[in-house]
């Protein structure tokens, strides 16, 4: 999208921006349901972004955030949702951080065989805490897990859980658990994107495996929750950048009393807005992504500054491309309304704009 976004990787945007227009146009993404994409497998075996930031010993492409967030800006673009952001960022991250040498085998999973792993980060009814009361207890020599996640991204994609919980000390682990064994029951939850694959997951006494324990435990689940937070922000961008684009060409073509709309200056105000609201979270996000992608000791503050201004810019003009396109806007056939259905569902997923404005408020003594 020349002039509107700028192609977070000049070598890997177009790529993954040829190949998602080719495969699922927004045409063919909006058709998908709850149900795993079935692009998920082409994703995996043609370009390689499950694994993208999974290391070369590991099967992976040993590439960093920027390079995977090329790929959800696209997969955003075109209305695409799959597991992209919970399996290739979120649950590759955590893994990363309590199973260095891929004891466990998941990250050659994903990467290598495209399993769908994510992490079950939430037990409260906002999907905001990461606190755990999920138990994990042996007995007689089993070990089983008890508890309730909600608002698990692509749940219902899963093949495999990441579950954060505490074991009969209270001490803080992260088991693992097949989403399809005995035990364990995963529920649609009903959503504004459906496509989202959001679910609650219940476990009654399933048995599970321990992936890590300890303190390192909780300091990983923030930086995978907040990779989510980085990731969801790029894919509401290109989404809100292809609504702009749409807002933008039917001004131009919708005559009204004689002349094109984005004659009318409140339309023209309204365009000019909604490309400053672009701009500015496409910044805030560019940066949060260099930071990470070189470690920098403030990517945390950056993450959380680029999910604050980027849920609320791209809100701002998904409202906004809305109201350029009159009643045809709110109509469930237009694509613009996919487009902001997408965009409401995200900007409350790994944390909300308020909830990361108070953590950089935090951040800077406030």
């Amino acid at each position: 999208m020349p002039g509107l976004v700028p192609d977070l990787s000049p070598e890997l945007s177009p790529v993954f921006a040829r190949f998602m227009d080719h495969r699922s146009p927004v045409d063919v993404s909006r058709l998908g349901g709850a149900v795993r994409p079935e692009l998920w497998d082409a994703l995996v075996s043609e370009v390689g972004a499950a694994g993208l930031l999974v290391e070369e010993e590991h099967g992976g492409q040993g590439a960093t955030l920027v390079e995977l967030a090329a790929a959800v800006s696209e997969a955003g673009r075109c209305g695409w949702s799959g597991p992209l952001v919970a399996t290739a960022g979120v649950a590759v991250v955590l893994l990363g951080r309590v199973d260095p040498d891929d004891a466990s085998g998941l990250r050659r999973g994903i990467a290598e065989d495209g399993r769908v792993v994510v992490a079950a980060l939430h037990e409260d009814d906002a999907g905001s805490s990461l606190d755990a009361a999920t138990v994990v207890r042996v007995v007689d020599g089993r070990t089983t897990a008890r508890g309730r996640k909600t608002f698990v991204d692509s749940g219902t994609h899963a093949d495999v859980l990441l579950l954060p919980a505490v074991d009969a000390d209270g001490r803080p682990v992260l088991a693992r658990v097949d989403a399809a064994a005995p035990g364990v029951v995963v529920e649609e939850m009903s959503a504004v994107d459906p496509g989202r694959g959001l679910a609650v997951v219940e476990l009654r006494d399933a048995e599970v495996e321990v992936v890590a324990g300890g303190s390192d435990v909780p300091a990983a689940l923030h930086d995978a929750w907040l990779t989510g937070a980085l990731l969801v922000a790029v894919d509401a961008l290109g989404a809100a950048g292809r609504a702009f684009a749409l807002a933008r060409d039917y001004s131009v073509q919708r005559q009204q009393f004689g002349r094109p709309v984005a004659s009318f200056q409140s339309v023209k105000h309204k365009l000019v807005d909604m490309y400053a609201e672009l701009q500015t979270a496409s910044a805030a996000i560019a940066a949060a992504l260099g930071a990470a992608a070189e470690g920098s000791a403030d990517w945390r503050f950056a993450a959380s500054a680029a999910a604050a201004r980027g849920g609320d810019a791209t809100m701002a003009v998904l409202r906004e491309s809305v109201q350029v396109h009159g009643g045809i806007g709110f109509t469930w056939e237009h694509e613009v309304s996919h487009h902001f259905r997408r965009v409401t569902a995200e900007r409350a997923l790994y944390g909300t704009p308020a909830r990361h404005r108070a953590l950089v408020a935090i951040e800077v003594g406030f």
